[in-house]
């Protein structure tokens, strides 16, 4: 009976330290989460005071910029009094076209201010190489227009300035160097490819007027000797310089041929083209 006892009060006993455990852990838990709730408070009171020194800088910017306006219309009103609304949004066009000039400088675009608009040189390159450039005249800024120009007949110039020149002078002519530059790109790569040694090229290469679609045959390495395959290059994007599709055969279409002419349809569709013939050949 007396063992009963004992191990009865260890039970209680026991029960009694979990608790007591238990009621501490929560304390700790409760002061946490006050100290917790008052750096929130302080965080809060924190961006309340921000949001409101804001606010007042706010103000005090522009009750400035209200006061610089007002001198600024003042000083200028002797010699815009004498000037008409047209006039007005002819300043203010050029002016644009200023900011526009001076964002595509380093893009291969330059343009000098005339009497009548402005005259565009559109430069071209190539892997570093300067290749033509071409000219072109927009008249009347307030209702843009295309004067005088040096673009040939295959590119599109009136698609594209239908679709861009008036509600976006600088999209116009981004696109339409990239029309040019493309164009341009194509043909060096065709130019320097029919300068390559005859012991890789054969015969000429053939092109139209674009050079979106090219054709030539070459000599390569394959199972160990020389044989001669046929390339059709197309360019399936005109403003690309790297072809879209590359068809390859080979006089000899037996399976052995397939991967390399797979080889090689990758190597034109990744490469300048002069560079890819070079790799063939070498």
């Amino acid at each position: 009976m007396e063992q009963i006892q004992n191990l009865f009060r260890k039970g209680v006993l026991s029960h009694l330290e979990q608790l007591e455990t238990l009621s501490r852990t929560l304390a700790e838990k409760q002061e946490q989460c006050r100290g917790q709730a008052d750096v929130l408070q302080q965080k809060e009171a924190t961006v309340l005071r921000l949001q409101k020194e804001r606010d007042e800088l706010r103000g005090m910017v522009r009750l400035q910029e209200e006061e610089i306006q007002a001198l600024t219309a003042e000083k200028d009103g002797g010699s815009r009094a004498g000037q008409s609304t047209q006039e007005v949004l002819q300043e203010m066009r050029a002016a644009e076209m200023r900011s526009i000039l001076e964002a595509l400088w380093f893009t291969g675009i330059s343009g000098k201010m005339t009497d009548n608009g402005v005259c565009f040189c559109i430069s071209t390159a190539f892997e570093g190489t300067y290749l033509d450039s071409y000219y072109l005249q927009v008249d009347n800024l307030k209702n843009p227009r295309i004067g005088r120009h040096s673009i040939p007949a295959f590119i599109p110039l009136g698609d594209i300035a239908k679709t861009h020149l008036q509600p976006d002078m600088k999209k116009f002519l981004s696109v339409l160097f990239d029309y040019l530059n493309g164009y341009e790109g194509r043909k060096y790569q065709a130019d320097r490819l029919q300068e390559a040694p005859a012991t890789y090229i054969s015969g000429t290469l053939q092109s139209n007027s674009l050079y979106t679609v090219l054709s030539f045959s070459y000599y390569a390495k394959a199972d160990g000797g020389m044989s001669c395959f046929a390339a059709k290059l197309v360019y399936g994007d005109i403003t690309r310089i790297l072809p879209t599709e590359a068809l390859i055969t080979c006089s000899d279409n037996s399976a052995s041929r397939e991967d390399t002419m797979a080889s090689h349809s990758a190597l034109f569709c990744n490469k300048p083209l002069h560079r890819a013939a070079e790799s063939l050949g070498s």
